[in-house]
Parts: structure tokens; C-alpha cells; sequence
């Protein structure tokens, strides 16, 4: 499956609109929503990051257009059986900062996205996993910005990835996993 999404070329999608949030940011937030919120529309995520979107301005229009596309392509990657998901940031190509940064903002809004309804569980590698993601997402990326550090940012980057799957395939068992009643008798 190859839904990815290029960092570099919707990056800006979001600084004509009505928001404070970055690209990173949004798709943390449409990620973390998305693992609590098996119904999640286009809408549920948009009204969590925009304040309002004029469709009849046609830069906005566009930037809809081009938020829409990141809505449908993650949540396929969600749901992909082949973990083909990736993390909307900077890639290894940018700067390290750059990566540092937008991972950092990344986690921000997964959490911001986990927040927007009370999460069940007891499990506890997903309560460990959203722990994890909240150190992370203080971190300085300042102590991240230097060549020997960029493995350690990498690995990072995999670790939030896997937890990603793992926090949402815990909270929303995967449908392909569902063995239906009738077929046990």
C-alpha cells in the first residue's frame, strides 16, 4: 500500500487558514482522534483544528481539498494490515531540527487527539505507550539537533510509529481480527 503523505509538500496547507496548528501537529491530533474514535469524520478532526474554513475562498478550498487527502490516506494507513502508517513530519532529508521539531509537535497533538474523549483502558503498554509520548513530547530539540544524535532521532521516530499501531490496534481491535458467531457454531 503507498498512501504516503510528502511532509515537504503540505506542510504549509495549514498557514492560510484559520489556525494555530502545524501540519505535525494536525496529523498527531487526526491520529490520536482517530485511535479513540473508530467513526471519525473529516469534519470531527477539521473542527479540532480549524476555527472556520470559507470553501468559497478557493486557497481554502485547496487547502480542504489537500487536508481531506491526509485525512483518507492516514486513516488507510491506520488500518492497513501491512503497518505501512508514517508519521506526518520531517523527513531524514530535512534538517535534523526540523525533524526534531515536528516529531516533538507530532506527539503534542497525538495527545491533544487522545484527549477529545475519555480512553477505557487498563492496558498497560498503551498507558506506558501515551506516557512515553508525553516525554517525548517535552523534549528540547535543541538536544536533538546534532549528527550524533540523528540514529537516536530515527529510532525515536520508529518507536512513536509502532506505539501509534499498537495504541490503536488496543483501543480499536482490528475489524479484519473479528471472527463472527456464527461462524464458532
Amino acid at each position: 500500500m503507498e498512501n504516503l503523505i510528502d511532509y515537504d509538500e503540505v506542510k504549509s496547507v495549514l498557514h492560510h487558514l484559520n489556525t494555530d496548528d502545524t501540519i505535525a501537529s494536525a496529523h498527531g491530533i487526526l491520529c490520536g482522534f482517530a485511535c479513540i474514535k473508530p467513526d471519525l469524520a473529516l469534519d470531527d478532526w477539521l473542527g479540532e483544528v480549524l476555527v472556520s474554513i470559507d470553501l468559497n475562498n478557493l486557497s481554502e478550498k485547496s487547502a480542504h481539498e489537500q487536508l481531506a487527502q491526509i485525512y483518507n490516506n492516514t486513516l488507510l494507513q491506520l488500518g492497513d494490515a501491512t503497518l505501512s502508517f508514517q508519521l506526518l513530519i520531517a523527513n531524514e532529508d530535512c534538517k535534523l531540527r526540523e525533524q526534531a521539531d515536528t516529531l516533538i509537535q507530532w506527539c503534542q497533538g497525538f495527545l491533544v487527539g487522545l484527549g477529545l474523549q475519555k480512553i477505557s483502558t487498563n492496558d498497560e503498554d498503551v498507558l506506558e505507550m501515551i506516557k512515553d509520548f508525553s516525554e517525548i513530547s517535552k523534549l528540547d530539540a535543541e538536544v536533538l539537533d546534532n549528527e550524533q544524535n540523528a540514529q537516536d532521532l530515527s529510532e525515536i521516530i520508529e518507536f512513536v510509529r509502532m506505539g501509534t499501531l499498537l495504541i490503536q490496534e488496543t483501543l480499536q481491535p482490528s475489524k479484519q481480527d473479528y471472527i463472527s458467531p456464527e461462524l464458532l457454531h
